[in-house]
């Protein structure tokens, strides 16, 4: 029974084994913390990589398509953004909506304006340590959609004088202006978008002008400008010169604020999706200097009206209230030395480079998922 009762000792102390299972599970966790840190750690980077190529690439064809260069150039544009990623990517997935011959200029567009590309890209990923455990290799994949827009959408309900425009493009790509607005005669420069634009074929200046039930209307209508938001895929044309559009009155503070929201949700968004250009309606004065497209007479009875010449693209910086404006010292420059009411507000624009002015035939793209 001792001899018994030793040998049960003996092998309860024994450790020789335990030794050898513990460094062996060990070394199976050391091996596996390698493939996360390594292997995993380079998928997550390419698959980083994938996604921001995926993304330039999108971006690329939808240019391309809206350019209308076809389907082969811009599916060729999407391949070479992917490769200036990766050099080992590839474009494995190209889907056009509504069809391929939206991007040559045929086919159906989407009513609303919003044709979209899809892309995906791969890239093959080598595994060093999970070869241990049987796996060679595997794929990364990312996918992106973006979205064009043909003509300009969701323009700011905002009237720019054709003075203050050219006062601003003087300062050429880049450069920033200031644009003011009062009160003259209860209008401070709301247009009453979408429903003051008149129809083609009805008496302009109009006889009236529709009520759109309230300052909410115009404040949810600015979330769309630049065919952000929800966009309407308001598209206005101008079938002659000048268009007489309706006015929208009062200092519209909701408005004001709807604008502001607008610049801190859209004004810089992450890249490679780039700055969207809001389309400002540009009206002629009353009187010299006039524009090219001549100087005509403005409407207030029985609605208050602005003869639209022409649209043109800027980024919005920012919107100053009264308060603000003069804190930051910017009456001045948005007013010279007239003297404003409490209710007057200011505008920042910078100038965008003509080659994504969505006013001169140009189009937008912008990532939608």
């Amino acid at each position: 029974m001792r001899v018994r009762g030793f040998g049960l000792a003996r092998l309860r102390d024994e450790e020789q084994g335990a030794v050898l299972a513990i460094v062996a599970i060990s070394l199976i966790v050391l091996v596996g913390m390698l493939v996360l840190t390594f292997d995993l750690g380079r998928g997550v980077a390419l698959k980083r990589n994938m996604v921001g190529a995926a993304d330039a690439g999108a971006l690329a064809a939808a240019r391309a398509c809206g350019l209308a260069q076809g389907e082969a150039s811009a599916k060729a544009a999407a391949g070479d953004l992917a490769a200036d990623n990766n050099g080992a990517a590839k474009v494995t997935g190209f889907k056009i909506d509504p069809s391929p011959a939206v991007c040559a200029g045929g086919g159906n567009p989407d009513p609303d304006g919003k044709n979209t590309v899809t892309v995906t890209v791969t890239v093959p990923q080598q595994y060093f340590f999970a070869q241990i455990f049987g796996f060679n290799s595997g794929t990364v994949v990312a996918s992106a959609t973006a979205m064009w827009t043909s003509q300009m959408s969701g323009p700011a309900p905002l009237k720019l004088e054709a003075l203050n425009v050219e006062g601003c493009l003087k300062g050429g790509t880049g450069s920033s202006c200031y644009v003011g607005y009062d009160n003259v005669g209860s209008q401070y420069g709301w247009l009453n978008f979408p429903e003051g634009w008149p129809v083609q074929g009805q008496p302009n200046p109009p006889t009236s002008c529709p009520s759109t039930g309230g300052a909410n209307d115009l404040k949810n209508y600015v979330g769309q400008m630049g065919g952000m938001g929800t966009s309407s895929g308001f598209q206005p044309t101008l079938w002659n010169v000048p268009v007489w559009v309706c006015a929208k009155p009062g200092a519209n503070a909701s408005a004001q604020q709807a604008i502001q929201a607008w610049v801190d949700a859209y004004s810089n968004p992450a890249p490679p999706e780039p700055r969207p250009v809001v389309s400002f309606p540009v009206v002629a004065p009353a009187s010299a200097p006039c524009p090219a497209e001549g100087c005509w007479p403005r409407y207030t009875n029985p609605a208050a009206s602005y003869p639209v010449i022409r649209f043109q693209g800027f980024y919005i910086e920012n919107l100053y209230r009264g308060p603000e404006m003069k804190k930051a010292g910017l009456t001045d420059e948005c007013f010279g030395t007239k003297k404003v009411g409490g209710n007057a507000f200011c505008i920042e624009l910078t100038v965008v480079p003509a080659d994504q002015d969505p006013t001169t035939g140009s189009p937008i793209v912008r990532l939608i998922d």
